[in-house]
């Protein structure tokens, strides 16, 4: 019936409303980065550093991976599909992940560090959802975009 989904071009039968832009930043704790890159992050370090990705099309760490250490690099990999998992399993030092500012907390400051300071990604949302009309499907859309207002960057991207 309806998604949040970062692809502008509506799925046939539905509408297409941008809703702002989450910025991510390459992060990993201090010890993560004492064992996987004692030596910075190089294209050789990172090839190896294990990292956590959301799922199997989350292509946000790869994407910044490739500019970084060229398209060959294939780090060990843990999934995992849920948002509040994912940034807790980067807390824990389980791999380097694009932990989204949204989702960083001020304790993250002592215990997550940058693997590079230039190196955020904003992606663009958009809230997809069916033409049919109905007042709880009209709900549940004011309140995303109420929410989004609130909370995602209407300055970030194109």
């Amino acid at each position: 019936m309806a998604a949040v989904t970062a692809h502008a071009e509506p799925v046939p039968g539905c509408s297409s409303t941008r809703l702002g832009g989450m910025r991510y930043r390459p992060m990993a704790t201090p010890a993560f980065l004492a064992r996987w890159l004692p030596d910075g992050v190089t294209p050789a370090a990172l090839a190896g550093a294990p990292v956590v990705v959301y799922d199997r099309d989350d292509n946000l760490q790869h994407g910044w991976l490739r500019k970084r250490a060229g398209p060959a690099a294939d780090p060990p990999q843990h999934f995992l599909p849920s948002s509040a998992d994912y940034v807790t399993a980067v807390r824990l030092g389980l791999g380097w992940g694009m932990v989204p500012d949204l989702q960083r907390t001020p304790a993250d400051a002592g215990r997550l560090r940058e693997l590079d300071p230039d190196g955020a990604v904003d992606v663009i949302l958009y809230w997809q959802q069916w033409r049919l009309r109905s007042p709880s499907l009209d709900r549940v859309a004011a309140a995303v975009l109420s929410a989004a207002r609130k909370e995602l960057d209407r300055d970030v991207g194109p």
